[in-house]
């Protein structure tokens, strides 16, 4: 049944996206298991040219995946599991990149997903950015796509205005993990790939094929283990690689040069602003995609943004976001590293005070929320600069380093040059920024802590870990409160606190009537979240003379409340072409070609009232879709103990 909800959701997403002989495919794959277009062809009763077609839309999706042994051997198809319910997160990683990067990037984002991969040449010439396209490349896209990017329209140039803008964007995204690269080996199945990996490092260096026993286990591990990290390096974006030059001569060790003084004159090389006919641009040949799984590690830092502004404020909450933006791109390097020694310190991932500040908005008032850090109470300006009488004061913070400030020795002269004001400024930033961090350290929900316990270390981590089993808890708790009420919610935490209990014992803790209590494990235990077990006193197994010891399992019940979203994700999915049918004649209407840019003059107003309903109703089922999978995003993707967010 478990198995049974998800492939349900995924040929109602996959029916949505691309059509209803995907859907049959992709549905004849899941129940069959891996098999051959023509094997597949015969489960589905279908022709063998409509199977072929279907799976290539399939595979261009992602959706299936495929593998050829050798060079003569048949094609082997496999449903990809996660990457048809990513269908359903399409919503959330739009919001999420338009929330970070911006409109422009949110349409890019838009259509590379309906797409499900594309070449950056096309991509640029859908966006009419084909003159600067066809000067690089050389190329007439118009004339080699007709006007089309694999089969889809162009799509809305409405934000996306210049090349340089364009491949600002997408290097952006790279950058940061949103868009990965596509290779062949994109396509292949996990297990097929890690054979792969095995079958090259025996040929290479173990010709003998001998890779049995403790030391030639070990020595095949590490090689296979490096092997990998090659072929992770060859797969992910690289600005020396994948981004054409500007012209301009590169010295040796100065890859990230321009980069550093960009920084140093307010994001501008030489302090002035890059000519956008000289800003690199990608390979027009490079093939991008969405990383949901650098997505799904978005969404958790939004979600803990959010927790983190509720219960302490949104300049904290603002802090906290920062620095989890500073350590999404570090989590999964720690991940994907198997550990070394398992008795070993848990390594966190971390940032420090400045890379924090240097991601953390300008606008946000720190010290509004925070005494003793708000203001300076040593320098009192009064509108021309510093006159009088010198002040003899020393700033606490340049004290703690020895920096002194030189006094002008004339009393019109300003105390401090610009750059050690700008410092004064920096340092009294970073400060009140350590003192939010301090406040997240200190909150019951650990929200983060220093990288090394008992330092006074400016780089401070966060233990997804913990963080992640309290928020499944909350989540498990919202639910049992929405369906079961919160007499039920005491009792669940007593039986998660206290392990097994009796009836009479749990009433004791939970303060209830025992007969209350009875009914509560009762009805838990008809949906699947409560169970007992029985430890008879004798050989007889009487119920009267059996003590029934009652507990929670977390795991079991996160599995269920995840598969229950599963099912009630397609059955709101499934409501929506019957909506659309109860709307079908204004939706036609309004979908006509010499009404669609003019509803306002071709449309009356009982006949506007009645499309502005449906359109109202179609978001608030794709909004309830899009809060299902945030569900999803805690219970399944977030959970540490999920090895298939390195996957």
């Amino acid at each position: 049944m478990a198995a049974q909800n998800l492939a349900e959701l995924c040929a109602v997403l996959i029916e949505n996206h691309v059509g209803d002989l995907a859907a049959q495919i992709f549905t004849t794959l899941s129940e069959h298991g891996r098999c051959t277009a023509t094997t597949l062809a015969g489960h589905a009763n279908i022709p063998l040219r409509r199977a072929r077609t279907g799976l290539a839309t399939l595979i261009e999706e992602q959706l299936v995946l495929h593998h050829t042994a050798e060079e003569d051997a048949p094609t082997f198809y496999t449903v990809s599991w996660r990457n048809a319910y990513n269908l359903a997160r399409h919503a959330n990683v739009i919001a999420l990149v338009t929330e970070r990067y911006g409109e422009a990037a949110g349409q890019v984002i838009k259509n590379i997903l309906q797409l499900g991969h594309a070449r950056v040449g096309d991509l640029a010439d859908a966006y009419d950015l084909a003159p600067a396209s066809q000067r690089d490349s050389g190329i007439d896209m118009d004339q080699a796509t007709g006007g089309m990017m694999n089969g889809t329209a162009k799509p809305s140039n409405q934000h996306v205005t210049s090349t340089a803008e364009f491949h600002g964007i997408l290097r952006n995204l790279l950058r940061d993990g949103i868009l990965a690269k596509v290779g062949a080996r994109s396509f292949m199945p996990v297990s097929d790939l890690q054979e792969q990996l095995q079958e090259a490092v025996i040929v290479d260096q173990f010709p003998d094929r001998k890779v049995t026993g403790p030391k030639k286990a070990r020595e095949f591990g590490a090689a296979v283990n490096e092997l990998k990290r090659r072929w992770q390096i060859d797969d992910t974006f690289s600005e020396a690689v994948d981004v054409g030059s500007r012209g301009a001569i590169k010295r040796p060790g100065d890859h990230f040069a321009p980069n550093k003084r960009a920084k140093l004159n307010g994001g501008f090389a030489n302090g002035h602003a890059i000519d956008e006919s000289s800003a690199p641009k990608l390979s027009l040949d490079l093939i991008v995609r969405v990383d949901f799984t650098r997505c799904a590690l978005g969404l958790r830092s939004r979600r803990l943004h959010q927790l983190a502004r509720r219960v302490l404020g949104n300049a904290t909450g603002a802090v906290y976001g920062a620095l989890l933006k500073c350590v999404e791109r570090k989590v999964r390097i720690i991940r994907s590293e198997p550990a070394e020694d398992p008795d070993a310190d848990k390594i966190l991932p971390s940032a420090n005070l400045n890379e924090i500040a240097e991601s953390l908005d300008r606008e946000v008032d720190l010290g509004s929320s925070i005494k003793g850090v708000g203001g300076n109470k040593h320098l009192k300006p009064n509108g021309t600069g510093m006159k009088g009488k010198k002040n003899q004061v020393v700033d606490d913070e340049f004290a703690e380093i020895g920096i002194k400030e030189e006094l002008s020795e004339s009393e019109d002269d300003e105390p401090t040059t610009n750059g050690l004001s700008s410092y004064r400024s920096h340092a009294k930033r970073v400060k009140m920024i350590e003192a939010h961090l301090m406040l997240l350290e200190e909150h019951p929900k650990g929200f983060c802590k220093r990288a090394r316990a008992g330092s006074t270390s400016t780089d401070w981590g966060i233990d997804f870990d913990d963080l992640m089993d309290g928020l499944i808890e909350a989540e498990l708790d919202d639910t049992i409160t929405a369906k079961f009420g919160k007499k039920s919610l005491r009792v669940v935490r007593m039986l998660r606190e206290r392990g097994r209990l009796e009836e009479k014992q749990v009433a004791s803790f939970a303060m209830m009537r025992v007969k209350d209590v009875r009914s509560v494990l009762t009805e838990l235990q008809s949906e699947g979240l409560a169970d007992a077990q029985e430890l008879p006193k004798d050989n007889q197994r009487q119920p009267s003379r059996t003590t029934y010891l009652w507990y929670f399992d977390t795991q079991r019940a996160q599995s269920l409340i995840l598969q229950q979203t599963y099912k009630a994700m397609a059955r709101t999915l499934q409501r929506i072409p019957v909506e659309r049918d109860r709307f079908r004649t204004i939706i036609e209407k309004a979908e006509r070609t010499d009404v669609k840019d003019h509803e306002q003059e071709k449309l009356g107003q009982g006949e506007r009232a009645y499309l502005r309903e449906w359109r109202e109703v179609e978001e608030r089922l794709l909004t309830q879709v899009a809060r299902m999978d945030e569900v999803v995003v805690i219970l399944r993707d977030c959970s540490a103990k999920d090895v298939s967010l390195d996957t």
